[in-house]
């Protein structure tokens, strides 16, 4: 399996997180899971993170020669 594959696969799954984390921050969601407290400032900025690193993972896959 080639490197930029497995990038493929990987950018999905953070546009999933994207998608999630943004959701639960809109949504005003506040829950607590395994001592971790999700709040729509936490999840504001797990879905900025997941924001970039889905645009390196896209860069990574389709666009780098």
């Amino acid at each position: 399996m080639k490197r930029k594959e497995i990038a493929k696969f990987f950018s999905g799954v953070a546009a999933n997180q994207v998608l999630t984390h943004g959701g639960l921050a809109i949504g005003d969601v506040r829950f607590t899971l395994f001592g971790i407290s999700y709040t729509p400032t936490f999840n504001t900025f797990a879905a900025i993170v997941w924001a970039i690193v889905l645009l390196l993972l896209i860069y990574y896959a389709w666009i780098k020669k």
